[in-house]
């Protein structure tokens, strides 16, 4: 076994390969590692050029596989060979610079259990992004950790380049198919101590980018399915709440002949009722260690608040000219988002 093993899936890397090569043997001269590189039959080259350069370095092999099926499969092949104690993953692409996996190997031998280089770190940093890529980056990492509570003390949750112990993922169950492994480990691994260090995504220098819309997509599937699809549950909850109170107010109001500005506080308080007990024996099914009638309090809260959210933004819009239906419908559903953050955060915390 060795210390360290760096996984580097390819797909048309040829431009990259060579200089990726040289910058990891450097940057890790006299240490404990191999490199593994595994192409999926790329049609420029990379493939026989990886051959190439491992015929040059004896801590070097290549897995070749017979097309492309994806990053998360790659890396898991890799993983398959890899000898170490430690393993690591990077792009190929050169926009995760080697010389970073020094300073990530001696943080690991510190005692981390997962290393992850961080753009969103001090020191940390991309280079040569648009606003727009900036805003859709932090919206990512704002999603993540909403969605996956795990990760909220993760600066950059979808960083491509890490380390990790081999016994953190020992026993769990790591799906692939996605392309974010770290979110993966990060939610079902086994650890105590991650540590982040700050570098420079840098500007790609040769080849294509990977990012379009089925990467985008691939990356929301993922947090659906890690956070065991959580907001469509506090949807589907929300949706039974009408239900309730629309039946409740119609039943106080012709069957028994209450008012009905009275039935309706009652239908309101039934319907906030209703939810917060499928909510908290379905939504956020397991995370029950306080008093319930504590969280239902803090329920009722987050509740009020997220009116409150829903009626400003509502009557904001209006103010400056927007059609009633647009703001309200806009106001719903930002009111909708913060009830679902105070769920998440505050009344059913991660603990």
């Amino acid at each position: 076994m060795v210390k360290l093993s760096i996984i580097v899936p390819t797909y048309n890397e040829a431009e990259n390969l060579a200089e990726l090569v040289r910058g990891i043997f450097s940057a890790l001269e006299g240490s404990d590692f191999e490199l593994i590189v595994v192409d999926d039959n790329s049609p420029d080259g990379t493939g026989k050029l990886a051959d190439e350069l491992a015929s040059q370095h004896k801590n070097m092999a290549v897995v070749h596989r017979p097309g492309k099926l994806g990053l998360g499969t790659a890396i898991l092949d890799g993983l398959n060979v890899a000898r170490g104690e430690i393993i690591g993953v990077m792009d190929a692409d050169l926009q995760h610079p080697p010389e970073v996996l020094r300073l990530m190997l001696e943080r690991a031998e510190e005692g981390a259990d997962i290393v992850v280089a961080s753009r969103y770190v001090e020191g940390g940093s991309v280079e040569g992004w648009s606003l727009l890529r900036r805003i859709i980056s932090r919206g990512a990492l704002w999603l993540s950790h909403l969605f996956l509570p795990q990760t909220k003390n993760v600066k950059d949750t979808l960083s491509g380049c890490f380390l990790f112990k081999r016994d953190v993922i020992r026993g769990a169950s790591i799906d692939v198919k996605d392309f974010k492994l770290l979110l993966e480990i990060l939610v079902k691994g086994r650890y105590e101590k991650v540590v982040e260090v700050p570098y420079t995504f840098r500007s790609r220098a040769a080849g294509k980018s990977k990012l379009g819309s089925r990467q985008i997509f691939s990356y929301v599937k993922q947090l659906l399915r890690l956070s065991e699809y959580r907001i469509l549950k506090f949807m589907a909850v929300g949706a039974s709440g009408l239900v309730v109170n629309n039946g409740i107010l119609w039943l106080l109001v012709s069957s028994f002949g209450l008012f009905p500005l009275l039935a309706e506080i009652f239908s309101i308080e039934s319907s906030i009722i209703s939810n917060f007990v499928l909510n908290n024996f379905w939504t956020f099914k397991g995370r029950t260690s306080e008093r319930f009638s504590y969280r239902l309090l803090k329920y009722h809260g987050s509740v009020i608040l997220g009116a409150l959210v829903n009626y400003a933004v509502f009557a904001l819009l209006l103010s400056i000219g927007l059609h009633i239906l647009v703001a309200n419908t806009i106001g719903i559903l930002l009111g909708f988002i913060f009830n679902y953050f105070l769920s998440e955060t505050f009344v059913w915390k991660w603990l």
